[in-house]
């Protein structure tokens, strides 16, 4: 569904609903607020009209019994209209009770109506006592069920008072609470795509490839993924274009190379006849620059490899001081050519690496501190942890690195002063190395140190765990 929105939609939806929350609490509190006015409003209406129905009946019942107690004294024609216009007054004051639509009201007025019926001008005086009697009592009584009624009727408003109150303060702990949670609810549901497509996109900085960029989320966040798969697919394409290109150019320098190198062989070798010192002088800079060159175009495919090796790490655990003496055997050779001692000490940091890379890392620095070490000199190689990360420090008694090329040494196909006696190398050691351990979290640095060089190599100890 949030496939159809914009993430500004959602977002301004979001905002809407979270103030919607208190807004709505306050819109049904004000409702209920002017509900219970209207109700005091006509409570005060009723209590009035009923205090002055009940309170008209009564004097309009003591006209009544004056002027009918008169007429039996003296039968005039102003006493029985007196009579009438009261027991007419007395009956209007009982509809305003009968219409109250109050059933007890109603039926205390219907009650004073029955025995107002029989009330004439006719009457002795003994009925007349009984009359009056009965309703003076029946008015008394009306008076009272009206008290009960208002006393009722304004219970039961602040009785729904108290009930409103208690919405009321409900709504007050559960809207915030509800809006809070929806906020967060909103939050989860932005974040989550945005966090899974940062995730890919760092992969893809890492220089994982091919990856799936399908992804539930706001309509612009799913046009943003697939620019990326496009991206994707567009590096995919261009490194494929890269390797074949490298391995166009590689096979079409070294054929040359080859046929170059076998015939500067044969001069050097004097197989088509003996040479001049002059001429053995060319023989040898033109069979030295081809190895040269052959070397510089197997750097370039190794630096191109490498790239394409660093697309995706393949963390295992690590025991180092293991896998350190298997890296010695390999040049095992050359130290025993230039008769160097290796010395190792530290804690053995078991953790986790790319066996691979970290390989190839550490081949580079320990072939870089052999070429310039001095004969019979030491390799120092020292290695242990430091918080979550693992470090290892190799060390030569070389001639150092000039402070001038403490970073330059790192640039791709950096050359600098070759060791006495050797050729230069290709440039690119040191910076698959640095490449390599920066894929791993780490890096490579040349640190300061009395003599010779010194490499520091750290890496995540337990990067990628699983």
């Amino acid at each position: 569904m949030l496939r159809y929105f914009s993430f500004r939609t959602l977002l301004m939806i979001g905002f809407a609903l979270v103030a919607l929350m208190p807004s709505a609490a306050l819109v049904q509190l004000r409702y209920d607020l002017a509900e219970l006015t209207i109700k005091a409003q006509q409570q005060q209406v009723l209590a009035k009209d009923w205090s002055n129905a009940a309170q008209h009946a009564q004097e309009q019942a003591l006209y009544f019994e004056r002027a009918s107690r008169q007429l039996l004294i003296l039968p005039e024609t102003a006493f029985i209209n007196a009579a009438h216009s009261a027991r007419a007054q007395l009956l209007m004051s009982q509809d305003v009770l009968r219409q109250s639509k109050n059933p007890t009201l109603e039926q205390s007025s219907e009650n004073i109506y029955q025995l107002l019926n029989h009330a004439g001008p006719r009457l002795k005086k003994p009925q007349l006592n009984q009359l009056f009697s009965q309703l003076d009592a029946k008015l008394k009584e009306q008076k009272h069920l009206i008290e009960q009624q208002l006393a009722q009727q304004s219970q039961q408003w602040l009785e729904q008072v108290g009930r409103k109150q208690k919405q009321a303060d409900l709504l007050a702990v559960l809207s915030p609470i509800a809006a809070l949670t929806l906020a967060l609810l909103m939050a989860v549901l932005f974040s989550w795509p945005i966090g899974q497509l940062k995730r890919q996109i760092t992969l893809l900085a890492q220089g994982q490839r091919s990856q799936s960029w399908h992804m539930a989320g706001p309509a612009d966040l799913q046009g943003l993924a697939k620019s990326l798969a496009e991206l994707d697919l567009r590096l995919v394409q261009l490194e494929a274009q890269k390797a074949q290109f490298f391995r166009h150019v590689s096979h079409e320098l070294k054929t040359p190379l080859a046929v170059i190198h076998e015939a500067s062989s044969l001069l050097q070798e004097e197989v088509l006849g003996s040479l001049n010192n002059q001429q053995k002088e060319i023989s040898s800079m033109v069979q030295s620059n081809v190895h040269t060159l052959r070397q510089r175009v197997d750097a370039l495919l190794a630096h191109d490899a490498g790239c394409w090796l660093s697309a995706e790490l393949e963390i295992t655990p690590l025991v180092l001081e293991t896998f350190l003496a298997q890296r010695l055997k390999q040049w095992r050779l050359l130290l025993e050519k230039k008769s160097l001692q290796v010395k190792q000490s530290g804690q053995e940091p078991f953790g986790y690496a790319d066996h691979a890379k970290l390989g190839i890392i550490l081949d580079n620095l320990l072939l870089n501190a052999i070429r310039f070490s001095p004969p019979q000199g030491e390799l120092l190689i020292r290695y242990g942890r430091d918080h979550s990360q693992s470090w290892l420090e190799i060390q030569d008694q070389g001639p150092g690195v000039a402070e001038h090329d403490a970073e330059a040494i790192f640039e791709p196909f950096h050359c600098g002063a070759a060791p006495a006696g050797e050729s230069a190398g290709s440039g690119i050691g040191l910076t698959m190395a640095r490449s390599f351990a920066q894929l791993m979290q780490g890096d490579v640095e040349l640190i300061p140190c009395p003599s010779g060089a010194c490499f520091r190599l750290h890496w995540q100890l337990a990067q990628g765990k699983p």
